[in-house]
């Protein structure tokens, strides 16, 4: 009976680790997932801003330095 109740815990032992591990995989892979996500639409949202505003376009270059060089 006692046998019984310790072959009982290990066994559920065993899979409360596997249990843990397979979230702890699946929450690992959800917020790289995520992460990159965010990353990637930051870059998107930064490069769509950068190149539709005046602020950032480059100056134009100068007439005189194009005839000198």
């Amino acid at each position: 009976m006692i046998d019984d109740a310790i072959d009982t815990t290990i066994t559920l032992g065993w899979a409360l680790l596997a249990w843990i591990t397979a979230l702890a995989a699946i929450g690992t892979l959800l917020l790289l997932a995520t992460t990159a996500a965010i990353a990637w639409l930051w870059q998107h949202l930064r490069h769509t801003t950068w190149t539709t505003s005046t602020r950032h376009t480059p100056h134009p270059a100068r007439p005189d330095y194009d005839e000198a060089a």
